[in-house]
């Protein structure tokens, strides 16, 4: 039990090492007026930027792929204690809402699980029936800047941003957000 309070320590270091990183950059692209491009995309109101991850099944999806739809589209890991109950939230809001035109695409950042089969392992032991694009090589988590897990973006049907939520959602949450686009 001695290690407790120095994970604790740890991960709260790295939230706020992350927000300070994350405020760096924000700075960074606001001053440089000449690559205004590098920030589009993750503000509410712009379009989402695609991608192309495969699943966790060896399927490649692509973020295009689904417009005409609304999209929660989450980053999460399996070590994540705030992830892990999120997902049971996650799942019942997209069994009782996946008919109506809304997808739940949970990017599982993959390049820091210690092994593949822990994903799998976690994805059966919660029941988790909606697509987990893996980002293996933190392309698509630097893409959207999702520092601090888990995030999720509400991505309209046009695959406009329309909210940024950092932390762990309920179903409630989800359902006024998508209620809202």
């Amino acid at each position: 039990m001695k290690f407790k309070p120095i994970i604790i320590i740890l991960i709260f270091a790295f939230l706020i090492g992350g927000a300070v990183y994350t405020a760096q950059i924000d700075t960074k692209q606001t001053e440089n007026t000449e690559t205004p491009e590098k920030n589009s995309g993750l503000k509410q109101g712009s379009k989402a930027p695609d991608f192309t991850l495969k699943t966790l099944e060896g399927k490649q999806i692509s973020l295009k792929d689904y417009r005409g739809k609304k999209v929660i589209l989450n980053f999460w890991a399996t070590w994540c204690p705030p992830c892990k109950g999120e997902i049971p939230e996650m799942q019942r809001f997209y069994k009782e809402n996946h008919e109506k035109n809304v997808e739940i695409l949970a990017v599982n950042l993959a390049f820091t699980e210690t092994k593949p089969q822990k994903i799998k392992d976690f994805v059966r032991d919660y029941g988790m029936t909606f697509p987990i694009p893996l980002d293996e090589k933190n392309t698509i988590n630097k893409q959207f800047r999702a520092v601090s897990i888990p995030t999720s973006y509400f991505i309209d049907e046009k695959g406009i941003i329309t909210n940024r939520h950092v932390g762990p959602m309920d179903y409630d949450f989800m359902k006024r957000e998508i209620k809202d686009m």
